[in-house]
């Protein structure tokens, strides 16, 4: 509960957690931040969930551990790696899988193997997809294609000491892109490519002293190309296109000061560079007009953080404080607009009308942070907690720089921009029995200098300009149990509401999910595996922000099945069936951000998905 999708489309989608999402939340694989431009960006996308062992989600401010942009959160995702055996192993993975709501079709493989000095995995997969189908026909433009290949080599040095090199990468090829504001409603739209390349060292000294139980160093590179084609109609095709290189490293120690603390501290160091064009072709007229939608910039961050974690009373009573203080700089280079024409295949350096629209210039940052947290458990069934954080967020690179013009509303952003601020509260409650489980949480979290845009006119067009419009409050609960009904059945069900507010303005903030529970019982088939049942159900929401329309309440039901794995020439075999929206309900989520005459959330999909391990 607390979090929910926003549909860019099939492909490109982003993650809500309380109310905040993009730009507010860092993402990160494997401890590297994944940086990209926040609208129709696809960077969840841009990761093989196949190859995940996991991923971890803070739902309350974590600048303290993660520095700028964690206000809302962060999902942490952690890469599967061979193991260090003591004997030589091999091991090997195989899925496919089928959807019905687009003709998808997913395949994925990988290799494992390892000894006592040195274990290796290897994987990647590829999948396709048509147009999604809804209720009311195909959704346009929201086909897909692309392909992972993933590797790690883990080598035993000195002792126990361990490096860890690993490649991630990840491209979609000829994909459609159905949403997205910047874009106009009849403009079709699609990535020629997207890709994010990621290679990094880790490398851990463990027991190094006797109260430094871990040392670990992390460097990372990792590089997101995003070429962009926008068809405004049969005589404009408009070319946008960027590459973002994140170069990161982390020293990061695992400290025993005292008897029952242990203490989290480290120092880290990232930069992204953005290299952003946008070619304006005019077909009729054989001439192509070079933009910069940002200038050539580039943000560094910098910072120490600690954290640490007091047991006042073993498994009873424990005090969690943190903090944390980051160094910005920002610097842009002079952008010209536009930057160059191109006329039946002569080249213009300084084309008619050619001014500067961004100067060359640095700026600089600087934040701290705490975070404080109590847990009382007096009983091992009863536990309660309570948070207290502060959190930033230093504006990113597009909404200090952005000029974005697609043929729908221009968007325009301020350098001059001050980092946002928060203060968060969260208190939880937790009960669990032999057969029942509870849990609830309240939060609040407070905001200062929120950047929003802000409409107006930007050289006598309607224009919506990055501005800090001052204060918003975000708060709500979250509810969550399972109660076991007979042996091997199971009941559970979950609620959570947000109301978002511009504290400033007396509105309400856009992009916050209304009201929503789901409820699923689980149950054993015998020895063949366990049936699933599910609903989710949302309430209207009738409390839209600036430029949204009110979204009706809706209800779907899904099902499920997974097989017991079943032995088949020394091979383990699991086979999972279900379907999605099983009554073909046709509804749109208030987060989807979809475009066009079509643009309903995905009809009933049939799928099945078989996996063999050996």
């Amino acid at each position: 509960p607390g979090l929910a999708l926003v549909r860019d489309g099939a492909w490109e989608t982003a993650v809500s957690i309380r109310g905040m999402s993009r730009s507010s939340i860092v993402a990160l694989v494997d401890h590297t931040r994944i940086e990209t431009a926040t609208d129709i960006s696809g960077g969840l996308s841009l990761v093989d969930l196949d190859e995940l062992e996991r991923v971890e989600v803070m739902k309350s401010a974590g600048s303290v551990l993660f520095g700028t942009g964690a206000l809302g959160g962060a999902v942490a995702m952690v890469s599967k790696r061979a193991p260090f055996s003591d004997r030589p192993r091999g091991a090997v993975e195989w899925s496919t899988g089928v959807t019905g709501v687009d003709g998808g079709l997913a395949q994925h493989l990988a290799l494992e193997g390892s000894a006592g000095r040195a274990a290796l995995r290897l994987g990647g997969g590829r999948r396709s997809a048509g147009d999604t189908g809804t209720p009311a026909g195909a959704l346009a433009n929201s086909y897909y294609h692309d392909w992972s290949l993933n590797g790690s080599l883990g080598l035993r040095t000195i002792g126990e000491q361990s490096a860890l090199f690993s490649y991630q990468r990840v491209q979609a090829e000829d994909t459609g892109i159905p949403g997205g504001a910047p874009i106009a409603a009849a403009a079709v739209a699609r990535y020629p490519l997207a890709r994010r390349e990621r290679f990094a060292l880790e490398y851990t000294l463990p027991n190094v002293a006797a109260r430094v139980p871990l040392v670990t160093v992390r460097l990372a590179r990792q590089d997101i190309v995003r070429q962009v084609e926008i068809r405004q109609g049969p005589a404009v095709l408009v070319t946008p296109h960027a590459t973002h290189e994140t170069l990161s490293g982390q020293l990061e120690a695992r400290l025993l000061p005292a008897r029952g603390h242990l203490l989290l501290a480290g120092v880290e160091a990232w930069q992204r560079d953005l290299d952003s064009r946008r070619e304006r072709r005019l077909l009729a007229a054989d001439s192509v007009i070079g933009e910069r939608p940002v200038p050539r910039a580039n943000h560094l961050s910098a910072g120490a953080y600690a954290q640490d974690e007091w047991e006042l009373r073993p498994d009873r009573l424990r005090l969690v404080l943190g903090v944390r203080y980051d160094l910005g700089r920002m610097h842009n280079d002079e952008a010209l607009q536009p930057e160059y024409r191109v006329v039946r295949g002569g080249f213009d350096p300084h084309p008619p009308g050619q001014a500067v629209l961004w100067t060359a210039r640095t700026t600089h940052d600087a934040s701290w942070d705490v975070d404080a947290g109590l847990r009382y458990a007096p009983d091992p069934r009863i536990s309660a907690s309570l948070m207290v954080a502060t959190a930033y967020r230093s504006p990113s690179l597009e909404e200090r720089y952005q000029f974005v013009d697609l043929g729908g509303t221009v968007r325009v952003g301020d350098p001059d921009l001050r980092p946002e601020r928060s203060v968060s509260f969260d208190a939880g409650a937790r009960l669990g029995t032999a057969g029942t489980t509870l849990r609830g949480d309240l939060f609040l979290n407070l905001l200062t200098d929120l950047v929003s845009e802000v409409p107006t006119t930007w050289n006598g067009r309607p224009a919506f300009v990055k501005r800090n419009v001052g204060r918003a409050r975000l708060r709500g609960f979250e509810l969550e149990g399972e109660q076991r009904l007979a042996r091997g059945t199971a009941l559970s069900a979950s609620l959570a509401w947000t109301r978002g507010e511009d504290t400033a303005h007396d509105t309400a903030l856009p992009q916050i999910a209304p009201l929503q529970g789901r409820l699923e019982l689980r149950t054993g088939v015998g020895p063949a595996g366990t049936v699933r049942l599910g609903c989710i159900a949302t309430r209207a929401q009738d409390r839209p922000g600036p430029g949204e329309t009110a979204t009706p309440g809706w209800t779907t039901w899904e099902a499920g099945f997974t097989s017991a794995a079943w032995r088949a020439g020394g091979a383990a075999c699991t086979l999972r069936l279900g379907a999605r929206n099983l009554f073909d309900r046709a509804y749109r989520q208030h987060l989807s951000t979809l475009r066009g005459v079509v643009n309903l959330e995905p009809g009933r999909d049939l799928y099945a998905t078989l996996a063999v391990a050996r």
